[in-house]
């Protein structure tokens, strides 16, 4: 099948997270906005759930995250949506930094997908579009 960028997935994950890198350190003709971190790290978040094995590791760490909430007991219930608003409010409520929001923009998607309901509609409906472009 052919597409418009004939990166393939795991290209396009290395590609991504080297124009992340280069972008953070704006040293050079590349300049990544510390406000856009986020989103450029959730891109590459995304494309890492399709990728391969190189980049499988990278799906889990928001979910044992959200299973090491779970499993304190002076916390009480608590569910993987609870921990993906704890993600949301510190990508967006905390002031921008540049190693947070690459980790948290990362991990957002395998741990929006884990939550499910209302939280899984933005990885779903961006990774098909980015999937598309690409591979």
């Amino acid at each position: 099948m052919s597409s418009i960028i004939a990166l393939g997935t795991g290209g396009a994950a290395t590609v991504t997270t080297m124009y992340l890198y280069v972008g953070i350190r704006g040293k050079g003709k590349i300049n990544v906005d510390p406000d856009h971190v986020p989103y450029w790290a959730f891109g590459i978040g995304l494309l890492s759930a399709n990728a391969g094995t190189a980049f499988k590791q990278l799906a889990g760490v928001g979910q044992q995250l959200s299973t090491s909430f779970q499993g304190n007991p002076a916390l009480g219930q608590w569910e993987t949506g609870a921990t993906a608003a704890l993600l949301t409010i510190a990508v967006f409520g905390l002031k921008p930094k540049a190693w947070k929001d690459a980790i948290c923009g990362a991990i957002a998607p395998s741990l929006f997908a884990a939550a499910g309901g209302l939280w899984a509609i933005p990885a779903s409906v961006i990774s098909g579009l980015i999937t598309s472009v690409i591979s």
